[in-house]
């Protein structure tokens, strides 16, 4: 291990302190959104997991619940869980794949969609204020630093 990064490291540096540890705000931050959008996705009857799967379709329509696993970072029972109870709530539907009928897709339904916005305009008020005193910079900066953290994990 090289010295540059000791002092963010709790084993190495004598007088650590944990909020020296990156991962420590990481796991905060996301805590805290988390918590700050579960109250707000409260008054619909949802929560984060579920969120997080519509969203996804809303953005890649017909996904596998395969991809949906990898767009979220969850295990493929996790995802066709909630998968199936997005289902019995109406808000996705699901099919076969022509091509691999081993291959469940899954794409939102009208009530769906009506959802995703109702989820995004609760997300922009979370959004909004946890980048207040930011600039847009500073935002573009952090998440290029995320991103090549996250790169640097996946492999």
């Amino acid at each position: 291990m090289t010295k540059k990064y000791s002092k963010f490291l709790p084993s190495i540096a004598e007088d650590f302190s944990l909020e020296n540890f990156p991962y420590y705000w990481v796991t905060q931050v996301h805590a805290q959104y988390i918590q700050n959008v579960d109250h707000a996705l409260k008054k619909y009857g949802l929560d984060n997991s579920r969120r997080r799967i519509l969203l996804s379709l809303k953005s890649k329509p017909h996904a596998s619940v395969s991809d949906l696993s990898e767009m979220v970072i969850s295990k493929m029972s996790t995802t066709t869980k909630i998968v199936y109870r997005l289902k019995d709530e109406g808000l996705v539907e699901t099919y076969s794949c022509e091509d691999d009928a081993r291959i469940t897709r899954v794409v939102l339904t009208d009530k769906g969609q009506q959802m995703t916005n109702k989820i995004n305009d609760l997300t922009n008020v979370v959004l909004e204020q946890s980048f207040e005193g930011l600039t847009p910079l500073q935002i573009e900066k952090m998440m290029e630093s995320l991103k090549y953290i996250f790169r640097n994990l996946a492999h």
